[in-house]
């Protein structure tokens, strides 16, 4: 068991990074205004390149810790494309926020993450847990979906 086994300090991370996540599109669309939508999504994965590379380094013991041969061998093709969609996603934000407002882009984003989530759990896609989408799973996502298209209309 690690510290990230812990529901705690997990709810807390992922709060951190909602935040970090609200607080990145409304500021690199405003980077994108004064330069280029394209150089602030390449800035934002340049930056972002940093603290990425110090917490693998420190939770790989500069990366020999990691059995690269056969970790390799045994990841599926379509775990790779990770990476790709990350960066579609901060050059859409980046193009779409300041245009339509952080809470528009952001909720429907969450809204969008939140759907697709589904049906991922429903299936157990990409060995992901099984999680079926019963009446109030269901329902929660109805009232998202309610939800964003209110802040969206008014």
């Amino acid at each position: 068991m690690t510290a990230l086994d812990n529901v705690a300090l997990g709810v807390v991370l992922l709060i951190v990074g909602g935040v970090c996540t609200g607080f990145q599109g409304p500021l690199n669309g405003r980077l994108a205004m004064s330069t280029s939508g394209s150089f602030s999504a390449f800035l934002s994965f340049a930056l972002g390149f940093w603290p990425l590379l110090i917490y693998f380094l420190a939770d790989t013991k500069g990366g020999k810790s990691v059995n690269w041969a056969e970790d390799t061998k045994s990841t599926p093709a379509y775990a790779w494309l990770g990476g790709l969609f990350g960066g579609i996603f901060v050059l859409v934000l980046t193009l779409v926020i300041h245009r339509r407002g952080a809470s528009i882009t952001n909720g429907v984003i969450v809204v969008t993450q939140l759907i697709i989530s589904v049906v991922i759990d429903q299936a157990g896609a990409f060995d992901n847990e099984q999680h079926d989408c019963g009446g109030l799973r269901g329902g929660g996502l109805a009232c998202m979906i309610v939800g964003i298209a209110l802040v969206t209309l008014f």
